[in-house]
């Protein structure tokens, strides 16, 4: 196994894959597919054309958010993704309002693999195989052959670099992911992973985004969030927000010092001392040479450069901490 830095590296310089196969596809078929989609969703899905896809929140009556997805718009089908056990507050909710409309809803996790590939030469490496790449736009997907393996490959970005999601089902699945093992390529440990992602600012739902946040808290409006496409459940509340023009609190990147401990998910953000926020994600990033994270942070005190300290839970020693935009990716000179 590589180092972990070694695994970082080649992000940057080479290809990488790591297999996601743990994380949620759930698929949505029928007549009333799309329909459905839209009315419990916060973006537009009727205007997804075969094979484009978008990012979502499933929102609650109340506008509170009950799963964050990435939805494909498939041949016969929308194909839902999220991370591990993120729809599990969402699955009641899609099948009390399904029952309106004509459609299907099944779980495909048990039944596919899922992989990523990722950075500078993971195109050539599909173009070497065989595949086909999607057009290049973010979430555009295509049916292609890898090695003459059935695979949906989708252009996908969760660490910020140029990458791929592919995704096989039934045997063709860990075929895929021997067929990547054996392709010469870095295999990411999952805190490598992490470290990527939290440095590019992708939110987990279940970490980054609970059940207790409002969608424009987790500051992806311009990719989740339709405000023209018209009534969905939740509207109401998002669209209330919106009008108010900004929330009272909202998903930071945040930067900790070389050397210093990093901080544990649910670690206190103190300004002052008192408490304006706290950490929701975080890793070390070779790349920074320190810890990372995500953290929900009072509006107030949420200015990329702002100062903030963390608490460490077991002897209250405090920490330096400081506030960025995502992504929060290391200079690359």
């Amino acid at each position: 196994m590589s180092t972990s830095f070694e695994q970082y590296r080649a992000v940057d310089e080479a290809t990488a894959w790591i297999d996601r196969s743990d994380r949620v596809r759930f698929k949505v078929s029928g007549p009333d597919a799309a329909k459905f989609l839209h009315n419990v969703t916060t973006n537009d899905v009727k205007r997804l054309a075969v094979g484009r896809g978008c990012e979502a929140f499933v929102t609650s009556l109340q506008g509170k958010t009950l799963a964050y997805v990435t939805i494909s718009a498939r041949p016969v089908a929308f194909l839902l993704r999220a991370d591990p056990g993120g729809l599990d507050l969402a699955r009641a909710h899609l099948q009390k309002y399904g029952i309106f409309d004509d459609v299907v809803q099944g779980d495909e996790s048990a039944t596919s693999a899922e992989y990523h590939l990722v950075g500078p030469g993971a195109a050539e490496w599909l173009e070497r195989a065989g595949a086909v790449a999607p057009e290049a736009q973010e979430l555009a997907g295509v049916e292609t052959r890898i090695q003459g393996l059935d695979v949906l490959c989708i252009r996908e970005s969760p660490t910020g670099r140029p990458g791929f999601t592919l995704i096989a089902s039934g045997p063709d699945g860990p075929a895929l992911g021997e067929t990547l093992r054996d392709g010469g390529l870095a295999e990411l440990a999952p805190e490598t992973f992490e470290a990527l992602r939290i440095e590019a600012g992708t939110p987990v739902f279940g970490a980054d985004v609970t059940e207790k946040n409002l969608p424009q808290e987790i500051a992806r409006d311009d990719r989740t969030i339709s405000f023209v496409k018209g009534c969905y459940l939740g509207q109401e509340t998002v669209a209330r927000l919106d009008a108010l023009g900004h929330v009272n609190k909202i998903l930071k990147a945040l930067r900790f010092a070389p050397g210093d401990p990093v901080p544990p998910p649910g670690a206190g953000l103190e300004a002052d001392g008192k408490v304006v926020g706290s950490v929701t994600s975080s890793a070390y990033s070779p790349g920074w040479g320190a810890g990372v994270g995500l953290g929900i942070v009072r509006v107030a005190h949420a200015s990329p450069g702002t100062s903030l300290s963390w608490r460490r839970p077991e002897d209250g020693g405090t920490f330096p901490a400081s506030v960025a935009d995502p992504p929060n990716l290391p200079s690359r000179s």
